[in-house]
């Protein structure tokens, strides 16, 4: 699988008050989210010949934004619009609940 460097550190998200929200937690470690977790499981299911796929909450860990990176043959002689509209129809139940999601994909080097 390819590497991806750290994601870069989110801010605590606030609210109008300049208050911390806190329905979403400033994460502080690497684990992974329940939301990371269950959109990564569901695009291993659909990718299957992915040789990477990296989910990240963008959101601080409330589970509203997502960034996607994701590396696979499928994606091979198909536009990147058409990449990203395969990605957004797996993701279509898990996208519902979210606010905004960035896709980046690539196909693997040979």
């Amino acid at each position: 699988m390819a590497a991806w460097g750290p994601a870069s550190t989110v801010p605590l998200l606030r609210g109008s008050h300049g208050l911390p929200l806190l329905n979403c937690v400033h994460r502080m470690f690497a684990s992974q989210t329940d939301g990371e977790l269950k959109v990564t499981q569901v695009l291993k299911e659909k990718f299957p010949r992915a040789t990477a796929i990296k989910v990240t909450d963008i959101s601080g860990g409330c589970g509203a934004m997502y960034e996607i990176k994701i590396e696979s043959e499928e994606f091979k002689e198909k536009r990147t619009v058409q990449q990203h509209q395969m990605v957004n129809q797996a993701l279509k139940e898990e996208i519902k609940g979210m606010h905004g999601l960035r896709i980046f994909t690539s196909v693997p080097k040979s």
